[in-house]
């Protein structure tokens, strides 16, 4: 599996889609993600000079105005196409991994500079993710970072990073290890680079066999918030079955395991739950607009209208 990220600054220059493709061909990437194609209409010409060849299957979101356009190309011998969400703000595509045997979301992601619109962009993703339970990678460019020292002359904007650590938080996400260059992006201020290129540096995703140790056992804080979580640890550490002298470890790993698919199952009762408060308030809304609501339900309508927004 290899994925490279990219945000191209436009796709229209033929010798920058020449210097994508052989990054691409270079590096033998089975799936492209691009931002800011800035492709108002769908042309399958640039695509395969993208690409290199006609081998290929993709999904685009189209740009509107002289911003946008996201772009996922991929190998369809490597990577199998079940279904295709499209916003001005992402692509998703839900499929398979030939090799690994993975089904997987594949989630190519454009944010807006303005920090309410990135707010209501992780809230909507988070919304898709709850509602389609499986396996994510999310890549693409975020337009933020998540700590101070991910910046260099350059404001931080600690909301901003804020709502961005809460969306990976609350969504199980982990970030991968990254290598080469510290920053993937340089103002007009930097270094002039030759005619083609983006000012962004591409970020390649690829399975490896290295050991990067053991995997952190992680508990986030929010999860103390939710219901019966003293009671869950609970019961799944008395219940847990292993020789007494076993490496304190080995218990953590079942815990950690019992966790995981707890967290699973309680983001799928809030999603049900979501919707069928939504469903009430559409439901008493309509008695409010005609007048026959009593001040029962104005009430019931405030009520659910505020465990709505404490699960949000």
């Amino acid at each position: 599996m290899k994925i490279i990220s990219l945000n191209c600054c436009g796709s229209k220059d033929h010798v920058k889609r020449k210097w994508i493709r052989q990054v691409c061909t270079s590096s033998n990437v089975q799936f492209l993600g691009l931002q800011e194609s800035k492709m108002s209409r769908l042309n399958l010409f640039r695509l395969k000079s993208i690409w290199g060849n006609s081998q290929f299957d993709y999904a685009v979101s189209l740009s509107r105005g002289f911003s946008g356009g996201i772009v996922s190309i991929w190998d369809p011998n490597a990577f199998i196409k079940d279904r295709i969400w499209c916003d001005d703000n992402f692509v998703i595509v839900k499929g398979k991994w030939v090799r690994e045997d993975m089904n997987v979301f594949m989630v190519n992601v454009y944010a807006s500079q303005p920090v309410s619109e990135k707010a209501a962009l992780w809230n909507k993703l988070s919304a898709f993710m709850s509602s389609n339970v499986g396996e994510y990678i999310l890549f693409g460019d975020w337009n933020l970072v998540r700590v101070d020292n991910e910046r260099s002359k350059s404001e931080f904007c600690i909301l901003d990073a804020s709502n961005f650590n809460h969306f990976v938080d609350s969504n199980l996400l982990h970030e991968v290890p990254l290598g080469g260059l510290q920053y993937t992006w340089r103002n007009k201020a930097g270094v002039v680079m030759s005619r083609g290129s983006s000012d962004h540096s591409p970020i390649m995703l690829f399975q490896d066999k290295a050991d990067f140790g053991p995997t952190y056992f992680k508990v986030f804080a929010l999860w103390f918030d939710r219901h019966h979580f003293d009671a869950i640890v609970s019961n799944a550490w008395s219940q847990i079955n292993v020789d007494i002298n076993a490496p304190l470890t080995i218990k953590f790993r079942s815990l950690k395991l019992k966790l995981k698919d707890w967290i699973k199952l309680s983001r799928l009762n809030e999603s049900v739950r979501l919707k069928d408060i939504t469903r009430k308030i559409d439901d008493l809304d309509i008695l409010i607009d005609t007048g026959a609501a009593n001040s029962s339900h104005i009430t019931d309508r405030n009520n659910l209208s505020q465990e709505r927004n404490d699960m949000n």
